[in-house]
């Protein structure tokens, strides 16, 4: 797996544009009709209303981990609303078994304002030591009251490792990214490489 280190780039004059809030947005240039369907088809249900509960500042919110496994009856689910479930998901490690093929399921809310140029992020590490990163561009979203879904990878399935060397216990770090660097989301979970499903080792 290819690792991407920025201070490995070259500098760039590029410079990220201002946020604008979906209503303000909304606003410039509403007497030019062909531009203001526009903005809607873009921006779909929050062209009308803007999701923003009063009670949670969040501008990201995951409501789902879901693991899916070839070979595995049930998926592996865990609830990501609430710092308990943040907690449980960090503290209650999941078993792979090696050589599975398996992907992410990802459930979250964008609320307040438009998050442009999204990017996760998924760090694992053990014993301490960092031993995979992957980065994966998943674009904009509207804020609205319908979660979003995203799956990791897009596109087939990430293998678990296998071997006797392999096994063992994981720990992981997601995070969703703006391009503007700042971190929308971030959590943890904790898994481990068996020989089978429900074996000890």
């Amino acid at each position: 797996m290819t690792e991407k280190n920025e201070d490995d780039e070259p500098g760039t004059d590029y410079k990220v544009s201002k946020k604008v809030a979906v209503g303000d947005l909304m606003k410039m240039d509403k007497e030019d009709e062909s531009l203001r369907k526009y903005k809607e088809a873009l921006l779909g249900k929050a062209a009308s209303e803007v999701y923003a509960p009063k009670d949670d500042p969040r501008r990201v919110v995951l409501a789902e981990m879901r693991v899916i496994c070839e070979g595995r009856k049930e998926d592996i689910v865990f609830k990501g609303e609430s710092e308990q479930d943040m907690k449980k998901m960090k503290d209650t490690p999941f078993v792979l078994k090696e050589g599975c093929n398996y992907k992410i399921t990802l459930t979250f809310r964008v609320q307040h304002e438009i998050v442009t140029g999204l990017k996760y992020v998924n760090t694992v590490y053990r014993k301490g030591i960092r031993v995979d990163k992957s980065e994966l561009m998943i674009g904009s979203f509207p804020p609205q009251k319908d979660p979003h879904k995203m799956t990791f990878p897009k596109n087939g399935w990430d293998e678990a490792p296998k071997g006797v060397i392999q096994r063992g216990s994981y720990k992981a770090k997601s995070q969703l990214i703006d391009d503007d660097k700042q971190c929308h989301l971030e959590f943890e979970y904790a898994f481990d490489i068996k020989k089978d499903w429900t074996s000890d080792d």
